[in-house]
């Protein structure tokens, strides 16, 4: 086909990419400038690190996969987790299914998710906990 140009479907999160000043490509603007916050306190974090929250197993001989949670931010602080951070801009709401991952992550890495809401009126972050 000639000429042939798939469809972009919009996000879900009506979120568009945006990129970080170092270049790092986030998944919506108040990630960004949250990370770009981050740069300029010269906080020691990791971006998007994987966190495993169900190992895989069989049951009845059925396997399933693992889970994982993927939290925006993880600050670390003489190499221990202090803070996990989730970012949300806008109106977002919290889905079912980040909920119970975030309770999840909570149970077994005894560490608290912290949710930071942009306000793009003040330019701030609003961070409470999950």
């Amino acid at each position: 086909m000639r000429g042939y140009k798939p469809i972009r479907c919009a996000s879900k999160y009506h979120a568009r990419p945006a990129y970080a000043s170092d270049g790092t490509k986030c998944a919506s603007q108040a990630e960004a400038k949250y990370y770009d916050h981050l740069l300029f306190t010269h906080a020691d974090f990791k971006f998007q690190q994987r966190f495993e929250i169900v190992p895989k197993f069989a049951c009845n001989g059925k396997r399933y996969a693992h889970r994982v949670y993927t939290p925006d931010f993880v600050i670390y602080e003489d190499y221990k987790i202090v803070k996990v951070v989730d970012v949300k801009g806008g109106n977002a709401t919290m889905t079912a299914d980040a909920r119970l991952r975030m309770m999840m992550f909570m149970w077994k890495y005894d560490t608290p998710v912290t949710i930071a809401e942009y306000d793009s009126r003040s330019g701030l972050f609003v961070e409470k906990q999950a």
